[in-house]
């Protein structure tokens, strides 16, 4: 890749934190209109859902960018990073985890069943090494209905992506996870006010910020390659 690819990538990143951080400002500003108390609780409401929806879809949007990379570079297994060999073998480590369901005709079959289980997985790594990687972009992004910390940075190691930086955002995404659960389960709560709220606004775009350095990063320095 060279800096110019990086740049362009970086740009289109930047791009899209733009217009959702103008989305939330917008929102966020209707709350000084001359409206009822209920009204603005709804919008406040309404703003801490749509914090949440903006930092999802951003998150998935620049995990796909760089997923696309990587599937682009053509990299052959042994050429790329080992963590992006056992993305591509993501579902196959899913059924292979998966206990064996017991054959009630053949009870006693069980590890013989296991030893083909055994054998499959081997052949699935042995056809893995003379393939190029070709990433499962909706797998590799997926937010699994809740973005937690331990799903994005879950994402950001199947993508071998630093995420040393996003410890540093772990309350403020928990926080706002809680916040968005339980007014999607419709419960009541004591809405943050508008100092905090603009805090947490600022964490949350501070985290989509990082991402897209690590992002650009990576792809300026191909840190996809052995």
């Amino acid at each position: 890749m060279s800096e110019a690819d990086a740049i362009s990538i970086r740009t289109t990143l930047e791009g899209e934190i733009t217009w959702r951080r103008d989305e939330v400002r917008r929102l966020r500003n209707m709350q000084s209109l001359d409206i009822p108390k209920a009204a603005q609780e709804s919008l406040r409401r309404a703003l801490i859902v749509m914090l949440y929806a903006h930092l999802e879809g951003y998150a998935k949007f620049s995990l796909e960018q760089y997923a696309e990379v990587i599937n682009r570079a053509g990299l052959t297994v042994k050429e790329g990073r080992k963590q992006l060999a056992a993305a591509c073998l993501s579902e196959k480590f899913k059924s292979y985890r998966a206990p064996d369901a017991v054959d009630p005709f053949d009870p006693s079959g069980a590890r013989a069943r296991q030893v083909l289980r055994d054998a499959d997985f081997l052949e699935d790594l042995l056809d893995l090494q003379a393939r190029k990687i070709a990433l499962n972009v909706d797998h590799v992004t997926s937010a699994d209905s809740n973005l937690s910390p331990s799903v994005l940075r879950r994402n950001l190691a199947m993508l071998a992506l630093d995420d040393s930086d996003i410890h540093r955002f772990t309350s403020a995404l928990e926080g706002l996870l809680k916040l968005r659960n339980n007014i999607a389960h419709g419960e009541r709560l004591n809405l943050p006010s508008d100092p905090s709220f603009e805090k947490l606004e600022g964490r949350i775009f501070s985290l989509c910020d990082s991402l897209t350095l690590v992002i650009y990063q990576s792809v300026r320095d191909e840190t996809y390659r052995r």
